[in-house]
């Protein structure tokens, strides 16, 4: 791995232990916190692996070295002190030693009302699509969207777009929600079945970050091949 710029050393010493926060990349949800000595971030930074200081074992250890599940780093920060990490990572697997994705998975000790955070929603749901697609179309809506007719999907992008333009038309807040949910719904199912993910979505939109729009949008007209 290439450092973007100089890695500052605010480690007092070899000994010296800091906090390294782990982050889906993709989701955003936290995977775990472990912590890093001088050695550890530089086998991170060499290996492309997170690897951590294990105080239990007095050694240097690579996440996933027992498991096979390991983090692959996919960009490093640093906090505003230079005295935490965080660690944006593709998780091989289930990142937990219980076989779930997050430590921090079941273990709620307050939630206030209101949604959770929209990025996990978004990542749970894509995740039961998944799982959906091995199904049998006879007993689950999206298996016989995936495998069906091309033609039936289709039908319902339009239809949940036509309801949208229906409620934003008619100023119903409650109805555009709802019908904001539904195609994001099946955008998803599209993403799925077109093997496609809503990542390589976020993707393409972080390359336009930055661009005017009209600009951005000539030169998608220049790429973009005629039917």
């Amino acid at each position: 791995m290439t450092p973007t710029e100089k890695i500052p050393d605010p480690f007092a010493d070899d000994r010296t232990l800091l906090p390294a926060i782990i982050q889906n990349a993709d989701s955003g949800r936290v995977l775990m916190l472990g912590y890093m000595n001088r050695e550890a971030l530089a086998t991170t930074l060499r290996t492309g692996r997170v690897t951590f200081y294990s105080r239990s074992k007095g050694r240097l250890w690579t996440k996933g070295e027992s498991s096979g599940h390991f983090l692959l780093v996919r960009e490093i920060r640093w906090d505003c002190d230079s005295d935490t990490l965080l660690i944006l990572s593709d998780p091989e697997g289930p990142t937990c030693h219980t076989g779930t994705e997050s430590c921090f998975d079941g273990r709620t000790i307050l939630r206030t009302e209101g949604p959770g955070p929209a990025f996990e929603t978004l990542a749970r749901l894509a995740g039961v699509i998944r799982a959906r697609r091995g199904e049998s179309p006879d007993t689950s809506y999206v298996a016989r969207l995936i495998a069906g007719p091309r033609s039936a999907l289709l039908k319902k992008l339009v239809e949940e777009a036509g309801e949208i333009l229906a409620a934003v038309y008619e100023e119903n807040p409650a109805a555009i929600r709802s019908e904001m949910a539904d195609l994001v719904f099946h955008l998803l199912v599209t993403l799925e079945r077109t093997g496609l993910s809503w990542e390589a979505v976020m993707e393409e939109l972080e390359k336009r970050t930055g661009k005017g729009g009209l600009a951005e949008k000539r030169e998608r007209q220049k790429t973009t091949p005629t039917p």
